[in-house]
Order: structure tokens, then C-alpha cells, then sequence
């Protein structure tokens, strides 16, 4: 049994006593006034009156401490683990080693597969295993909780490493519960002693991050100390409220003119004692603080300034977040810069990546086609990944289309590059131009210029520079004086 249902039964036990003993000197004072009384009880209007008044503030006590016990529950009503206030009240009573939480990557296809109903069986089931598996060994007194519908969190008073490696063991035996297939993100947290929510908003962002370097070659930490990333959240502030970005620029070659015409812009955070900060840990820690637009707006004014000091010739692909590009306030912004700043708006190149279908795609469209109709290029990033990008093809227009770096990276098993080129020839019927990323050798160059696409990125397009490089590169007083 989940030490959750044990402790609800409890607090249902105590309630029930709580409610019973009113009710039982009820019944006794009842008895003894029928009963036990010499003279007979009569009718009469005010004993009546009395019965009722006492029979309906029993009843009514009644019917309140039951609708007590429905709302204040501890349980989550389809795990019968904690719910998140519930779990948060205990970590901060048992200040536990390890926070964890483990994230079911495929819920929603779960859901539109099975049914929401055999998804929340599994997820009850799932929250069973963890109770007898990971508290039932290291913790019997640990806490399971959820705060999202995919997301279970759990708090046991055990060593961080040991905790990862029960994780690891559970992730890989249990990789079908209920007769459906489950992915699963995991991470670990410790050193717990200061705010326990933020420590969970910490653990969230590294799901996040794990989520992001689920495809990378280097092999992920899912442990981290929660001062240190206290500290690393501050040190993000700090950067952002300096507007302190450190970009990189990585080459876009020209296939037919063979040269880099284009360059696509990455970002990093810089302290002030010069250290960088990657976006897979800043970017959740931006969001989670509502601090997206204005981190947008520094990318577009930084890239502006850029502009204006580079060839004319020369333009920048960059990301910005698709909340950002889904707010009229802000496109206001962006365009009032662009003007503002006399760079030509087709020098910019947004790029768009998207995991799941917008639902409100008439207004996304509409947003897009107010960028489009002044200047600014779109671009659909990542095209063919496991995201959004065929229905944002089918239903939206873009000037250029990035593929997937996987199409690069397996173009030599004999069925990419058909189908790599079929995807160029729907891209230029579509009128826009194609991006083919991670191209690191000669040969690929080839393969690739043959089937028609537009432009690569990587070791064989160029080398990255840095905002310094660039400015040599480009600034025609910089080439004077050299």
C-alpha cells in the first residue's frame, strides 16, 4: 500500500471518529430523554421543534465532514499518490536526500491511442510500481506525488546516485506497463534545505534539459545539486537583465554561387567573469520566470546592432520563441526595432520550431503573414523531426525550410536521400528555398547539390565565428584597416 492511501485512510479514521462521537452523545441524549425519563414525553410543539433542530444539526455535521473529507483529500484522484500541495507539505516536513521526478515522454500519445481512461489505469499502475519498488526498498516512508498529468515526483531519504541508478533499473524494466509501451525522462535533485517548490521548479527544468539532450552523442547527467543550480538561475538573471549574450555564427553555404551568404545565429549567456551559459540551461529558467519576450527582444536588438555593421549582403537566421511570435505586443516591438534600426527586414530570418500543432492556426498564420508582408523571412526549422512540421507545411507559408539534421547524418542508407529529395521538390513547388544541416564532408556536398538543395550548414560550409570574427569578416572599415 502507497504511504499516501495509508496516511488518507488515517486522517479518514480520525475524521470518522471526529463525526461519530457527536453523533453517539446524540443518540444517547435521545435515548436517555425517550427512555430512561419518568415522565413520558409528549408531543408537544417545542419538543418537536427541539427533535428536529437537533436532527438536522447531525445530519448537516454529517454531510460537512464528509464534504471535508472530499475536498481536503491528500490523494491525487488518479494515482493515489500525494497531489502536488499534499506532496510539497511533506517535503517540507521530512526535508528528504533526493527529489525525483520521472516524466512519461508519450502521454498524450497514450491518450489519443488508448483512451484517457486505460491511460490513467496505467498511470495508477505505474505509480503502484514506483511505491513497491523504490519506497518499498529505500524508503518505506517516502512520499510518490504528481503535479502534472504526465509528470510523478518523488521524495525518499536516500543517497542522490542511488536513487538515479534505482530510476535507470526501473526505466529499463518497465518499458511496457499495462500492455502500453511508455518513454520516460527522469532527473534527480539534492541538497533540498531551501524552498521545496522552487527546488521542484528547479527539477522541472531539468526534465526540460533532458528533453533536449535526449538526441545529443554525450551522455547525460540527471543529477544535479539544487544550490548549484540556485546559483546558476541567479547568474541567468543577472546576464539577461544585463543583456549580456555571447553569439556565434554558423555559415549557410550557397550551394549554386558558393558562398556564405547567410548565417544562422546561435546564443549563449555570459557571466561576468566570462563563463558561458548553454541554452538547454537558461532557456527553462527564462521561461519559467516569464522572461521570454524580453529575451527575444535582446536577440533581435543584438542582431540589429550586428547588421548594422556587416556587409548588407549579408543575412542572419535566428530563433525565436513561437509564444513570442504568437503575441501581437510583441510583433509591434520587433517591427518598430527593424524600423527603427534601418536594417533591411529581409535580412532577418526567423526561424520556427514547433513540437506540437498550434490550435489556433488562423492566428498563427495571420501573426506570421504580418512578419512576411514587412520584410521578414520565415523559416521552418527541423523539418521532418518528430514535431509539427508536416501539418505547418500543409497550412502555413515559409521562404526556407531546414531539414532535420538526421537526413544528414544517415544520408548513406540507401532511402534518406530519396526521400530527402523528394521532400527539396515539394519545398521549391512551395517556393521556398532548402537548408540541409550537419554537412561535414565534400561527398555529402555533392549528393546534396545534385538532388537540389539550396544551401548547408556545418564543418563543410564554413568555419563558426564569433561576433568578432564576423565584424572582420564583414565590416568593410575593419577590412581597411587591415
Amino acid at each position: 500500500m502507497l504511504p499516501s492511501v495509508r496516511e488518507e485512510r488515517s486522517r479518514h479514521f480520525r475524521l470518522a471518529l471526529r463525526t461519530g462521537i457527536p453523533v453517539a452523545l446524540f443518540i444517547f441524549l435521545l435515548a436517555y430523554a425517550v427512555f430512561f425519563r419518568e415522565e413520558p414525553v409528549s408531543l408537544t410543539p417545542q419538543n418537536v421543534a427541539l427533535a428536529a433542530a437537533m436532527l438536522f444539526a447531525v445530519v448537516y455535521f454529517v454531510y460537512f465532514s464528509m464534504e471535508l473529507a472530499r475536498k481536503e483529500t491528500l490523494l491525487d484522484r488518479v494515482t493515489e499518490g500525494y497531489h502536488y500541495e499534499s506532496f510539497l507539505e511533506r517535503v517540507r516536513r521530512r526535508r528528504p536526500q533526493s527529489l525525483a521526478a520521472i516524466q512519461l515522454a508519450n502521454l498524450r500519445e497514450i491518450n489519443e491511442t488508448f483512451g484517457v481512461a486505460r491511460a490513467d489505469k496505467m498511470l495508477k499502475s505505474l505509480t503502484l510500481l514506483l511505491g513497491e519498488e523504490l519506497l518499498g526498498r529505500w524508503d518505506r516512508e517516502g512520499c510518490i506525488g504528481r503535479k502534472t498529468g504526465a509528470e510523478l515526483l518523488l521524495a525518499l531519504k536516500v543517497d542522490p546516485p542511488v536513487l538515479q541508478k534505482a530510476l535507470e533499473e526501473f526505466t529499463h524494466a518497465h518499458e511496457q506497463i499495462d500492455g502500453i509501451d511508455v518513454e520516460y525522462h527522469y532527473a534527480v535533485i539534492h541538497n533540498n534545505e531551501q524552498d521545496p517548490e522552487q527546488t521542484l521548479d528547479r527539477l522541472r527544468d531539468l526534465l526540460v534539459r533532458r528533453e533536449v539532450e535526449k538526441n545529443d552523442s554525450y551522455p547525460v547527467n540527471v543529477t544535479a545539486d539544487a544550490r548549484r543550480i540556485g546559483d546558476e538561475e541567479r547568474l541567468i538573471l543577472e546576464s539577461l537583465k544585463r543583456g549580456d549574450l555571447h553569439l556565434h555564427f554558423r555559415p549557410l553555404l550557397n550551394l549554386r554561387t558558393g558562398v556564405a551568404e547567410i548565417y544562422e545565429v546561435g546564443v549563449r549567456m555570459q557571466t561576468l567573469e566570462g563563463a558561458k551559459i548553454l541554452p538547454k540551461a537558461f532557456l527553462p529558467v527564462i521561461n519559467r520566470n516569464n522572461l521570454g519576450e524580453s529575451y527575444d527582444l535582446l536577440i533581435v536588438e543584438k542582431l540589429l546592432e550586428i547588421s548594422s555593421l556587416v556587409d548588407p549582403k549579408i543575412a542572419f537566421s535566428f530563433n525565436l520563441s513561437p509564444f513570442s511570435l504568437r503575441k501581437e505586443a510583441f510583433l509591434d516591438q520587433m517591427l518598430q526595432r527593424i524600423e527603427k534600426s534601418g536594417v533591411q527586414p529581409h535580412r532577418c530570418i526567423v526561424e520556427l520550431y514547433e513540437r506540437r500543432k498550434y490550435h489556433r492556426m488562423e492566428e498563427y498564420a495571420r501573426f506570421l503573414k504580418r512578419l512576411r508582408s514587412r520584410g521578414v523571412r520565415i523559416c521552418l526549422d527541423n523539418f521532418g523531426a518528430q514535431n509539427a512540421s508536416m501539418e505547418y507545411v500543409r497550412e502555413l507559408s515559409f521562404d526556407m525550410i531546414q531539414f532535420d539534421r538526421e537526413y544528414t547524418r544517415e544520408l548513406d542508407n540507401g532511402k534518406t536521400l530519396p526521400i530527402l529529395k523528394s521532400f527539396v521538390s515539394m519545398a521549391h513547388e512551395m517556393g521556398s528555398l532548402c537548408v540541409a544541416k550537419w554537412v561535414d564532408d565534400s561527398r555529402k556536398t555533392r549528393l546534396l547539390k545534385e538532388i537540389g538543395v539550396d544551401y548547408i550548414q556545418g564543418y563543410a560550409a564554413g568555419k563558426v565565428l564569433d561576433e568578432e570574427e564576423l565584424i572582420r569578416a564583414y565590416n568593410p572599415l575593419e577590412k581597411g584597416d587591415g
